[in-house]
């Protein structure tokens, strides 16, 4: 039945995990999976998490499915942590999905099914994801202007123009906050800018959220959404539970739809439960409850909200330190943006020989195009990965 079927093209970061697992030299700097990790090397189970683990091992009473749209309390906290506030004149529904990817690849569904005409912008570059979930669905992927590879600015005419030239017909993908690959988020500036160009020229934004309160702060790094949702008439908002709760095998997402016509919105909502039937029927619901718990429990609430502050601090830290060791090693300025930006990643201005260079030869490990994930670094190998990255690129 499957002889003819052709290898399909193999995810970078899974052979280099592997890789990097497998090399035992005691050098080594593994900076290719995208994990906050601590000082030690570790994937922490937040302190939060394991309590209300605790709890709900002792009260909860089923294990029973819940509805297609999800647990309706779950949803409803997730909004209003995801926006912030309420956006007045605009109605917003959402379902629970397995983790941010499965959010937005049923919003991408919805899109096929309303408009399949439909193109849909990433930024170059993009999550490593976005690409093939939009080619999967049957949908046009383009790229808009990102980042400049010389300076590592971003590159804000030309995303401008692009963005000024798209219609109803085009729908963008933005990062909420926390750039992945890159590191280099849009300030309340841009993103007022492209909310109003959203609204002139009638294109259909949709925001992937993965990284909030690991960027600046919770309610900093909610700005561009609110922006955006408080400016346009209709959005799509894809979320992921796996970074800030530290969730990452449980996949606990939302997808929410935000219109100012409630009717259209509940239809959509009940089509993304349909879309999501044939899938995964209803979304997992163990990290979820885990999640609601945080949330309603206040002493949970606030332990959650130091350890998230915590790792925050720690990888605002390193770039910093990382920024300055280059610095020092290369007597220029050209690293600062690692410092500048914000969230787990940033990318190396290397090419894809040096990048293997850098791994076979200093046991440092990141992706081709540069990316690092500067959340997997432990602080006595920074020196150490600030001289790698000096003699190679």
């Amino acid at each position: 039945m499957f002889a003819d079927l052709p290898l399909p093209k193999p995810d970078e970061i899974v052979p280099l995990m592997i890789q990097a697992s497998e090399d035992h030299r005691a050098e080594k700097v593994d900076l290719t999976v995208g994990v906050y990790r601590d000082d030690s090397g570790n994937t922490p189970i937040m302190k939060a998490v394991r309590e209300a683990e605790k709890y709900l091992a002792v009260n909860r009473t089923t294990k029973s499915y819940v509805g297609p749209l999800g647990d309706p309390e779950f949803v409803a906290l997730i909004q209003e942590f995801a926006f912030q506030k309420k956006i007045e004149n605009k109605f917003i529904h959402g379902i629970q999905t397995p983790g941010g990817s499965s959010a937005l690849s049923l919003i991408l569904n919805l899109i096929k099914k309303a408009q399949p005409d439909m193109t849909i912008w990433a930024s170059d570059p993009t999550y490593a994801n976005h690409g093939p979930t939009v080619k999967s669905i049957g949908l046009k992927l383009k790229e808009y202007p990102f980042l400049n590879r010389e300076t590592n600015k971003l590159k804000n005419n030309s995303l401008i123009e692009t963005l000024d030239s798209l219609g109803p017909k085009d729908a963008v993908l933005l990062h909420g906050s926390c750039h992945n690959p890159t590191g280099l988020c849009l300030d309340e500036h841009h993103w007022s800018k492209i909310a109003d160009i959203a609204q002139k020229r009638g294109f259909y934004p949709i925001i992937d959220t993965a990284y909030q309160g690991l960027g600046i702060s919770i309610k900093e790094d909610a700005k561009g959404l609110i922006i955006m949702a408080e400016k346009v008439d209709d959005l799509a908002l894809s979320f992921s539970c796996s970074k800030n709760f530290g969730l990452y095998n449980d996949r606990v997402g939302c997808a929410f739809l935000m219109g100012s016509n409630e009717q259209e919105i509940k239809i959509a909502q009940i089509q993304l439960a349909s879309l999501a039937r044939p899938c995964h029927w209803v979304a997992p619901q163990n990290g979820a409850e885990i999640v609601k718990h945080i949330l309603t429990t206040p002493e949970l609430k606030d332990m959650w909200h130091e350890e998230l502050s915590v790792m925050k601090k720690r990888i605002i830290g390193l770039r910093e330190k990382l920024s300055l060791a280059l610095q020092v090693e290369t007597g220029t300025k050209k690293y600062d943006f690692i410092a500048e930006n914000s969230g787990l990643f940033s990318m190396l201005p290397g090419t894809p020989r040096q990048m293997e260079i850098l791994r076979n030869d200093y046991a440092v490990y990141g992706l081709d195009d540069g990316r690092i994930n500067l959340a997997g670094l432990s602080e006595n190998k920074i020196s150490y990965l600030a001289k790698s990255i000096v003699v190679v690129i």
